[in-house]
Parts: C-alpha cells; structure tokens; sequence
C-alpha cells in the first residue's frame, strides 16, 4: 500500500469539501425538488434530511480513512475487504466510466451557466451531420485539461487552487443572499405549484438533494 502523502492542511480540506458541496447540482436540482414538493418549507426538511444522510456516508468514509490511511480511497479500502480483484474493478469503472462522467458533467453545468454571460459559447463551431459542437463544449474540454495539468503538478498546487477559488464561490453566494435580502421585491400574482403526492414527491426531491449532497462523501475522502 503506498503510504500516504499528507500535503493537505485544515484549511485546504475544508476548501476541497466546501467546494464539493457547493458544486453544480445545488445550484440544478431546487427547481426538480420544489416542483416535487410543493412549497419552500418542505424543499428545506428535504435539504436537512438529506444532509443527515449524507453526513453518515461522510462519517462512515471518515472512519475508513482514519483505520486504513492509504492512498487510494476506496480502492483501499475494497482490496482489505475483498480482496485485490475488486478493488481493481472498483477503480477502473471510477477511472474510465463514473469520474470521468462526472467531470464531463460538471464541465458541461460551467459552460451552461457560462453562456449566460458569453452567449458566443452556444454557436456551433463545426458540425457532421447531427453532431455539432458548440464553442461552449471546447471551453469546457480545455478547463478539464487544464484543472487536469494544475492537478498534475502535485496536491499542494491543486489544494492552493482549489482554496483560492473556494474563496472566490463563498464570497459570490454571499453577495447573492444581501442581495435577496436587501434588494427583492416581492413577486405579484406568481403561480402556485400544484402539490404532489407527499410521499412520491418527496422521495424524488430527497434523491435529487442527495444528488447535489454527495460532496459531504469528501469529508472522509480528504483524508484518504
């Protein structure tokens, strides 16, 4: 087992789980979970129990990471429980099919809301056939690449980035809350959301919070 290399101080762990949180999906899924749920409130005991359920895998990868500090994660932890077959599989499927389709993802949400502010990056640059890419999706190809490179030159760099632009996201948020808080107006004849099934509706909401809340998994992650 490679022994593992603790570059990483409190400050850029909490950067790295902060900013797995506050990632694309919170900002995605409220628009699914309260048409699922019907009102504010019950979009907000959807976030606190699922926030409660997402604690425990942090906790439980937590515990995994203290007993077995390995580098690797999960692969560590799935060879000393099953051997090193499954490990392997474990992280081949992360490596080619899982990580990779979640950074396309998280690379796509950037271009998206990026566009609001460059419409250019939703022109197509080239198209055969039914396949057209927009200019949008080569800027997001280049950003993985070049997170890709800034990681590549060791976890200390990346930690670095990763606390700069951490900084960066919390201070936007927070200008968006004082904005809403002292520069909304009331909304006049809005329409109402018809209420769903209770139970149905707020399982699909809790799935989709759950979604958006799988960075709490980094806590125990950081330290693996």
């Amino acid at each position: 087992m490679t022994e593992l290399k603790r570059a990483l101080g409190l400050w850029t762990a909490l950067a790295i789980v902060v900013g797995t949180v506050i990632g694309s999906g919170i900002f995605r899924v409220p628009q699914t979970m309260i048409l699922s749920v019907g009102s504010v409130r019950m979009v907000f005991l959807v976030w606190i129990v699922g926030g409660v359920l997402s604690l425990a895998g942090a906790l439980t990868y937590a515990e995994l990471a203290a007993a077995m500090p390995g580098a690797g994660g999960e692969y560590v932890y799935l060879t000393e429980a099953y051997g090193p077959l499954w490990g392997f599989l474990y992280s081949w499927t992360q490596m080619w099919v899982a990580k990779s389709g979640s950074i396309a993802t998280l690379a796509t949400a950037f271009f998206e809301y990026t566009a609001h502010f460059v419409p250019g990056f939703e022109n197509v640059w080239f198209s055969a056939g039914p396949f057209a890419v927009k200019y949008g999706q080569v800027f997001a190809m280049v950003l993985i690449l070049a997170l890709g490179g800034i990681n590549y030159l060791g976890v200390k760099v990346g930690g670095d980035v990763q606390v700069a632009f951490t900084a960066l996201k919390v201070g936007l948020i927070a200008l968006i809350i004082l904005a809403g808080l002292f520069s909304s107006h009331p909304v006049v004849g809005a329409p109402s959301i018809p209420a769903p099934p209770l139970i149905a509706g707020f399982t699909a909401a809790l799935v989709a919070a759950l979604w958006a809340y799988d960075g709490w998994n980094n806590v125990g992650m950081v330290a693996s």
